[in-house]
């Protein structure tokens, strides 16, 4: 331990104690700094799984409430800015969804960085569009009711199943 010195009566660090403890402060942000995007990355993830399981929630309970899954409107071209406004829309009067719970946190944080984008996004992850019987979802269990539209969290395409358990879907 570094023991106050007392010259004139006061206490104080000597210019060697200080520059140890700012060297050791230095070498503890360098440490640190290279992992923030890492650290920013793995919460955004979690973000990202806990908004698909909301997705399935409001779904289930929808398809227990007797009601089918939402139908899109004949003539809306699938993957068009339309027919995700369609989803925000419905979603919102019928389930209380926000745009925030349709949005991945790491595609809103680094679609202002990709100046090449052609293609907008309004929802980040998309619908399997089944029928409108209420029981059809649960038939297929291994069909993700929502996948991630970019898989951004390294492992693929984050999507959630009929049992509610939420997985990456690899590329082929």
């Amino acid at each position: 331990m570094i023991s106050p010195k007392k010259y004139g009566g006061r206490v104080g660090l000597s210019l060697v104690e200080l520059l140890i403890v700012l060297m050791i402060i230095g070498v503890l942000a360098a440490l640190l700094i290279p992992n923030i995007s890492a650290i920013q990355l793995k919460a955004e993830g979690v973000v990202c799984n806990a908004r698909l399981r909301n997705l399935w929630i409001a779904f289930s309970a929808q398809l227990n409430d007797g009601n089918g899954w939402p139908q899109i409107p004949p003539g809306t071209e699938i993957g068009s800015m339309a027919e995700q406004q369609w989803w925000l829309t419905t979603t919102s009067n019928s389930m209380g969804l926000t745009k925030r719970d349709w949005n991945c946190p790491t595609t809103i944080r680094t679609s202002g960085r990709d100046t090449n984008s052609q293609q907008v996004n309004l929802i980040s992850y998309l619908p399997t569009l089944f029928d409108a019987k209420p029981m059809t979802p649960s038939k297929w269990p291994r069909m993700p009711w929502f996948t991630e539209a970019v898989g951004m969290h390294g492992q693929g395409h984050l999507s959630v199943r009929a049992d509610g358990s939420v997985c990456p879907v690899q590329d082929q």
